[in-house]
């Protein structure tokens, strides 16, 4: 799935420490041994690193999971704006298509560029923006500028 993002940050998930694995290896025998005045102590100490590396495990994942989190807010901005161009009648505007299609594509893509992705969906809602695009506000006419009174 990681692969599907191109971002350097994403951070190589560490493995538990050799000792971690050697305490528990020293555990197993003292259990098989019968050793167990050594055994509790051992067992009270694997339970602390067991809880840090918990922790560090579950870092990792948050940061790990942080670019797909972030694809994920990009492409639902994207599908907003998307609906916003609709409502401004701007859905069949050649630059707006345009701009859209080019950030549909850098959003869905394997691997998904994050930077390129996250200046395509700007570029995007710019088109929205621009004050050429917005529709001409609709002209009325005040009935009572036409006519003329009895003074």
């Amino acid at each position: 799935m990681l692969a599907k993002i191109a971002a350097t940050e994403v951070p190589a998930v560490p493995r538990p420490p050799a000792a971690l694995r050697e305490a528990i290896a020293q555990a197993v025998d003292f259990q098989q041994t019968g050793q167990w005045h050594r055994l509790g102590p051992l067992l009270d100490a694997l339970e602390n690193a067991a809880a840090k590396e918990l922790g560090r495990a579950r870092q990792a994942l948050t940061e790990v999971a942080q670019p797909l989190a972030v694809r994920a807010e990009l492409r639902g901005r994207l599908e907003a704006y998307k609906a916003m161009a609709a409502r401004l009648g701007l859905a069949e505007d050649p630059e707006v298509v345009e701009r859209f299609e080019k950030a549909r594509w850098l959003l869905w893509s394997a691997p998904c560029d994050l930077r390129a992705g996250a200046e395509a969906v700007a570029r995007f809602q710019r088109a929205l923006r621009a004050p050429e695009r917005q529709p001409e506000p609709a002209q009325t006419e005040d009935p009572a500028q036409g006519e003329e009174t009895d003074g």
